[in-house]
């Protein structure tokens, strides 16, 4: 069992310092139509949070960057519940250890997750290899959409702090249209 492994622990732990991705604001990719299913089994898309930036992180328990970022990626839930200005939506893709895994890793970390909510993919045509245009293969994977629900930044790795620079960056674009290229 060990040997299943380790695939998947080079692939987190190659991730770790992965290259930035940014796409300008005119050439983003649409994600609108990726879909999530949440840990109470309500389905969304990323089309319904339009004029919120939305933080999609992938993640698995096996992954000790994935487990390090959990904690701002939760604390950045909390404060986008309460602004509204921001959806953090961290999709689990413990495919193996799904549910019962998944379940007691949150069991386990009960109080320094209290009140995390985690996701699933949808599959078919919401699912995130339809949409991404290739599977997420190193975790975590984070993405980054603009309030349009377009690709504005992707990485994979995990840098304390990163992630809200991000996102206050993408808080400060002007309204959608602003600053596209000339057509």
């Amino acid at each position: 069992m060990r040997t299943l492994f380790l695939p998947a622990i080079l692939s987190c732990s190659l991730a770790v310092g992965g290259e930035v991705e940014r796409f300008p604001r005119g050439k983003r990719p649409d994600m609108g139509m990726m879909g999530f299913v949440d840990n109470d089994r309500k389905k969304c898309l990323v089309a319904d949070f339009k004029g919120k930036v939305v933080v999609v992180d992938f993640w698995t328990i096996w992954c000790p960057p994935c487990r390090k970022s959990l904690p701002e990626l939760h604390f950045l839930q909390k404060q986008g519940q309460e602004k509204g200005s921001l959806v953090v939506i961290p999709c689990n893709l413990d495919d193996e250890l799904w549910p019962q895994g998944v379940y007691q890793f949150m069991a386990k970390n009960r109080k320094a997750l209290e009140g995390f909510r985690y996701f699933r993919p949808q599959t078919g045509r919401n699912g995130v290899s339809t949409n991404l245009g290739s599977e997420v293969r190193s975790y975590p994977t984070t993405l980054v959409l603009d309030r349009e629900g377009r690709l504005a930044v992707r990485w994979s790795g995990y840098g304390e702090g990163m992630l809200v620079q991000e996102i206050n960056a993408l808080l400060q674009e002007g309204p959608p249209g602003a600053g596209d290229p000339p057509k």
